[in-house]
């Protein structure tokens, strides 16, 4: 899931960032302080389940003809906290590369399906800024920073160690706590009902037989 959210991210922000600049996931400060190439860097400073958003229900997994081959687990959501800050000597490009930022996080849109891999394909992920954004003290030099929620979902592997289905099904009626009544052989009589139960007219066998 995370990886695959990166990815996302990274693909999402590198058309809107000014040339020569690069996105970059991991804790802030491990380059040089003072990087050649100017750097938006995203670090997964908290991670928390979403539990209102998370599904109740196995999914069944079915093939061409339609048998249920495998099941899903239900599927979890994640909020993904990420801390958003600009490496670059240059004002005016950590600005640029912040803007690139604000206008790729929009809350009322997901992310679009094509930059989702395959384990997530047809599962939205949704963007959203946070209220405060900060990082523990590592020593490094005071940053503007944001705070980038990514809500995505963890997507289990399916069970596939699943009962056969059943080859045929055997009915009987029967009044309540009365057994049903045991199959017979041979040519059968009249049928007559009695209640919940349908009996043979042994009398009418023996007839048929004399």
């Amino acid at each position: 899931m995370i990886a695959d959210v990166n990815l996302a991210l990274r693909g999402l922000l590198t058309p809107l960032l000014p040339a020569a600049c690069d996105v970059r996931f991991g804790a802030p400060g491990r380059r040089d302080p003072e990087p050649d190439v100017s750097t938006l860097v995203f670090f997964l400073a908290d991670v928390r389940e979403d539990a209102k958003a998370a599904g109740t229900e196995w999914e069944d997994i079915r093939d061409g003809a339609g048998r249920v081959v495998a099941r899903r687990p239900p599927v979890r959501r994640f909020d993904l906290h990420y801390v958003v800050t600009a490496e670059t000597t240059d004002a005016d490009i950590e600005a640029a590369l912040l803007d690139a930022v604000l206008a790729a996080v929009d809350p009322g849109k997901r992310l679009p399906p094509d930059l989702l891999g395959e384990t997530l394909a047809g599962r939205p992920v949704m963007l959203r800024l946070g209220e405060r954004a900060s990082y523990p003290g590592m020593g490094l030099p005071l940053r503007t920073a944001l705070s980038v929620i990514a809500n995505a979902p963890l997507v289990l592997p399916v069970v596939t160690d699943i009962a056969a289905p059943a080859e045929s099904i055997k009915l009987g009626v029967a009044a309540p706590g009365r057994p049903a009544p045991p199959a017979r052989t041979g040519t059968a009589g009249p049928r007559r009902w009695r209640g919940m139960a349908i009996e043979e007219d042994d009398d009418a066998v023996r007839g048929e037989d004399e």
